[in-house]
């Protein structure tokens, strides 16, 4: 149905001016628009059974009971299903449009968005920045919840679990932060949504979807909103929160599509990996999932492709997908494997987030139960002889990468200059320092591990390196992980990163090595930088790599993730953060000509990344921007650096270029 705005402009404010006997009789007669499908709850040959939240779905049945209920059709078609796959409906960029923002003179009046909230069973959340009760010029505020907020802002499980708050709020526009941590002492919307909707149930997803295409909302996704590039934020817009979708269930014996035969598990998209790798010790089994304790398995993660303490003995998150249900661009809700809607599954698991659909829940490979082992440990420049020998610590580090990858093993580290050991202080700092946050070696004993660790332990001995690993050794995976990787750090405006994928051919070229090496040295000594990495591969040595996955190739070749990072101050000035930003940009170009047929992992990236479709989505992107096309025409699903970002602009309302964060109207680019 085309609709006229101007209808839905004229139909709410004659709703608005009625009565209000006749208001509540409209509403009184709304419930909930859902229908629990039983056919649609059983398996197919390739997908486990329905959880029962997604059971419950949106229908024409039940539309039709809305529309008999509310009795004006102009209202009643904001929620109908689109037709986005037929070939008469697809739309060009040039007939997009700039995303509504409130205040403007199509935005729902607050009748719209009741008669939305009592369709949804209540489910709609009008939201306020996290730190609101801090301001007294907010609604929210309150003292004690304000110092509540504050004692816990840099922490992860507090962004988690607000339906709007994203772990860097730099992607909001610094808005609102609590005082101390805000460069100004006012909180503003900013980047937030005006609106989301704490989904229980597939029909609440596809009333947002359809509410937020028919009206022309900006529509944002978020699970637990911990990306590195801000994505589950957007100006005015409406989220779908999924982070309550916590359905699990273990398959001993599951036959997938692609051939796979053996355990499975269904999570529901908002488990966490705490809570998959919980379950997965309680089945007696292994999944994979990230490393940071409060990511979410089913969102942005594993659809970027998802590196994980496991990825060099089993591969990547992506590629551990047997089967998926997903709320498309139109509405719809289908399940996704190789053989059913096959060009869907073989999108969203690499493809990214935010592209064509919500992810409802997600099949996965369960492996078997895993003895594993970790070791942390870390020195500073004062435990060696001096600099020299800090740096031929690490460099010896590097030298090892091949050996400890090709063993199925994962290291992530800190490299710095800072009394403090976090980040770099200052350019020039001679505060050395490395930190192995957790070396993992699944499937090793204590051993086993001091083994493959011996040729790099006894260059440190040789370098008077001072030094004391901590082993933690369990006969499971999710015990020793649980130790090694304490809840992150969040909260913050002050960083700047770029990533880059160091292929293997890097380690095995002594010059290139050499350059990485002194590349990595210079920026942390002479350029203020630090540096985050992993030793780590995209192609586990336990199995062999899918091929109909649009995970990024250079992932394949991978042996090293390396993410570099500038810092700045909680008050310093736009100017400060922009200069930073194109300076950390362009140092990586150092990066970039050592590895020039790689890449950079699309979640830990930057976000002013040049060629940044040839960066993160490699050869897939053709493909991948047909099917953008294909399943949402209209440009519904958009988030920074996703797949068609490029056909739309963050118009930002602070002193930034556009698209440096959400804090703007998302438009069609200029023409």
């Amino acid at each position: 149905m085309k609709i006229s705005w101007r209808a839905v402009t004229a139909a709410s404010a004659t709703l608005s001016a009625a009565s209000a006997q006749d208001a509540s009789g409209i509403t009184a007669s709304l419930t909930p628009a859902a229908t629990t499908v039983v056919a649609a709850s059983t398996s197919t040959a390739s997908a486990p059974p329905l959880f029962p939240l997604e059971a419950v779905q949106l229908t024409d049945g039940v539309l039709a009971n809305v529309t008999a209920a509310i009795q004006n059709e102009t209202i009643s078609s904001l929620f109908t299903f689109g037709n986005t796959v037929s070939n008469e409906t697809v739309s060009k960029r040039g007939t997009h449009s700039c995303k509504l923002l409130p205040g403007d003179l199509l935005w729902p009046i607050n009748l719209v968005w009741d008669i939305f909230d009592l369709l949804l069973g209540g489910r709609l959340i009008k939201t306020a920045p996290l730190a609101a009760s801090c301001y007294p010029a907010w609604p929210e505020y309150d003292a004690a919840t304000c110092a509540a907020v504050t004692s816990e802002w840099l922490t992860s499980n507090l962004h988690m679990g607000d339906p709007t708050s994203i772990m860097l709020p730099l992607f909001v526009g610094r808005s609102c932060m609590p005082p101390g941590f805000n460069y100004t002492d006012t909180c503003e919307m900013g980047g937030y949504p005006s609106y989301a909707v704490n989904v229980s149930n597939v029909a609440q997803i596809q009333l947002a979807v359809n509410f937020a295409r028919n009206l022309n909302l900006r529509l944002v996704v978020k699970n637990t909103g911990h990306d590195f590039n801000g994505k589950a934020a957007g100006k005015g817009a409406l989220t779908i929160w999924t982070h309550w979708l916590k359905g699990k269930a273990y398959y001993p014996n599951f036959k997938a599509a692609n051939g796979y035969v053996g355990p499975a598990i269904k999570f529901g998209s908002g488990i966490q990996v705490f809570e998959a790798n919980e379950f997965a010790k309680s089945v007696g089994a292994t999944v994979v999932g990230g490393e940071a304790v409060t990511v979410g398995l089913g969102g942005g993660y594993t659809a970027g492709g998802g590196h994980s303490p496991l990825s060099s003995l089993y591969g990547l998150a992506a590629d551990q997908v047997l089967a998926m249900e997903v709320v498309l661009a139109d509405g719809s809700f289908i399940t996704a494997t190789s053989t059913q809607n096959a060009d869907v599954f073989w999108m969203l698991r690499g493809g990214g987030g935010s592209t064509i659909g919500v992810v409802t829940s997600l099949t996965v490979k369960a492996h078997p139960k895993l003895p594993t082992t970790t070791v942390t440990f870390n020195f500073t420049v004062a435990d060696t002889p001096g600099p020299d020998a800090f740096w031929a610590a690490y460099e010896s580090y590097l030298d090892n990468f091949a050996t400890f990858v090709d063993a199925g093993t994962y290291g992530y580290f800190f490299l710095g200059a800072s009394e403090f050991e976090i980040g770099t202080d200052y350019a020039g700092s001679p505060y050395y320092y490395f930190r192995m946050e957790s070396f993992v070696a699944p499937n090793m004993t204590i051993d086993q591990t001091k083994e493959l660790l011996a040729p790099w332990f006894n260059t440190l001995d040789s370098l008077n390196v001072k030094y004391t690993p901590w082993y933690n050794y369990a006969d499971n995976y999710y015990d020793a992980w649980v130790v090694a990787f304490p809840q992150e750090y969040v909260g913050t405006d002050v960083v700047k990163t770029a990533s880059r994928l160091m292929p293997r051919s890097v380690f095995q070229d002594d010059d290139l090595r050499n350059q990485t090496f002194v590349a990595l040295k210079n920026g942390v000594a002479q350029d203020g930088l630090f540096v985050a990495g992993f030793h780590i591969s995209g192609t586990g040595i336990a199995v062999a790599p899918p091929t109909d996955n649009a995970v990024l190739p250079a992932w394949r070749d991978a042996l090293a993730h390396i993410i570099v990072g500038a810092e700045w101050n909680t008050t310093s000035s736009w100017e400060t953060i922009y200069d930073l930003s194109l300076y950390v940009t362009s140092w990586m170009d150092v990066l970039r000509e050592i590895a020039p047929d790689s890449g950079a992992y699309m979640s830990e990236a930057d976000l002013i990344e040049p060629n940044l479709q040839e960066a993160f989505y490699g050869t897939n992107y053709p493909r991948l921007y047909a099917l953008k096309q294909k399943y949402d025409p209209t440009g519904l699903f958009f988030a920074l650096t996703a797949v068609g970002a490029e056909d739309w602009e963050v118009q930002v309302t602070d002193p930034l270029p556009y698209s440096w964060n959400n804090n703007g109207r998302l438009c069609p680019v200029s023409s």
